[in-house]
């Protein structure tokens, strides 16, 4: 079954209010938000799920793990070591 992200209503990517470019935002979008759940893979979902939130600069296809994204949150002061305890 083809499912597309849960976070399609809340995520900022999602509703261009992200990225400048609107080619890239569609470009993602397919690709992950309504691609056979390939959501799943997305690293702003994924981040999001562990701690509730998640920074601006995490695209979809992050080099950095998820748990480097979440550690570079903490750092950047965007959430706290307590989100972990989610």
């Amino acid at each position: 079954m083809n499912q597309k992200c849960p976070k399609i209503e809340s995520c900022p990517l999602f509703n261009n209010q992200l990225l400048k470019r609107q080619e890239s935002a569609d470009t993602y979008k397919n690709l992950y938000c309504n691609k056979e759940n390939r959501f799943r893979e997305c690293k702003r979902y994924i981040v999001s799920n562990k701690v509730g939130k998640c920074a601006p600069y995490v695209l979809p296809n992050s080099f950095s793990t998820a748990d480097e994204l979440i550690a570079r949150m903490i750092k950047d002061g965007i959430i706290s070591k307590s989100a972990l305890d989610n």
